[in-house]
């Protein structure tokens, strides 16, 4: 059995947060009360986060709030960007 098809945009920004950081998907996945598997699954565009996740990340990678739409929603900034 293959892996699933992405479904939502890989979120490469974040992944540049967490080693910006210098921290790792297991320490993010164990604030989280997340596998890291499933964190892993969900940056790689597989499944998205929930809003209170999002707002956990955000808040353990001391994110500045305009950043947040940027990194967790890569495909919705761009297309506004490109209609403003």
């Amino acid at each position: 059995m293959g892996k699933k098809a992405r479904r939502y945009p890989e979120l490469t920004a974040l992944k540049g947060k967490i080693r910006e950081r210098g921290t790792s998907y297991r320490k993010i996945a164990d604030h989280i009360v997340m596998g890291v598997n499933t964190l892993s699954d969900k940056i790689n565009g597989y499944y998205a986060f929930d809003g209170p996740e999002i707002e956990v990340i955000a808040e353990f990678l001391e994110l500045d709030p305009v950043e947040i739409p940027q990194i967790f929603f890569p495909t919705y900034c761009k297309t506004h960007q490109e209609i403003a």
